[in-house]
């Protein structure tokens, strides 16, 4: 697969975040609500927009707030900082980024995450080949399945849809791929389900990061 842009999901795709966003979703519950869920319950949840989540499991008489509890989300996970706790990048992830970096590829990142948060985790992880760190949340981007993110980025960054490929871990990040005319690569260490990946029907599928070198090839 010969391509010049390649555009990353984070969570589930670039770092193992899933313990502090669950933590995270759970204390809002909690201290909110006074409930929590199951870690197979929040898994079920994978893709969705943070209010779309909250509202799902909220009670009837709650869902109305679910803007209330999106708030005291990122003020607990966001401004107190709770965001890299327990989270780490996957494995090989570092090396191969820079290995990407220095063979001439163009990389971004699509995330539903704020972009003020994107920043400071690429940071923290010293993950200096992205060209451009995007999110959906707190922006004017409509949330992923629709294109608009990576449409955007191919614009900015002037390549076509043949030399581009979206990477994720969640069947929304593949139905992404699907609705800007990209090709699609599925990672099955992340959050969502294999099979559910595989029902969304993207162009290959790879269990480690590491098999990312032997599917891409730079296009001169």
């Amino acid at each position: 697969m010969k391509k010049k842009l390649l555009i990353f999901d984070v969570d589930g795709t670039i770092w193992d975040s899933e313990k502090d966003v669950f933590l995270s979703f759970n204390h809002t519950l909690k201290t909110m609500a006074g409930f929590e869920i199951t870690k197979e319950q929040f898994q079920k949840l994978a893709g969705k927009p943070l209010g779309d989540m909250f509202e799902k499991v909220l009670p009837d008489d709650k869902k109305a707030l679910s803007g209330k509890y999106e708030k005291d989300y990122k003020k607990y996970y966001i401004d107190e900082e709770h965001f890299a706790d327990a989270t780490v990048l996957f494995p090989d992830v570092k090396r191969i980024i820079d290995k990407f970096k220095n063979e001439g590829y163009y990389m971004a990142v699509a995330s539903s995450k704020p972009k003020r948060i994107l920043d400071k985790m690429v940071a923290t992880f010293n993950l200096e080949g992205f060209n451009y760190v995007l999110g959906t949340e707190e922006s004017d981007f409509k949330h992923k399945p629709d294109p608009q993110i990576v449409n955007y980025i191919m614009d900015k960054l002037n390549v076509t849809k043949e030399d581009t490929v979206i990477i994720g871990d969640s069947k929304s990040d593949i139905l992404t791929g699907k609705n800007a005319g990209i090709d699609t690569i599925a990672v099955t260490f992340g959050y969502d389900k294999k099979e559910n990946l595989i029902s969304a029907e993207p162009t290959s599928i790879i269990d480690k990061f590491s098999e990312l070198e032997n599917i891409l090839e730079f296009k001169k």
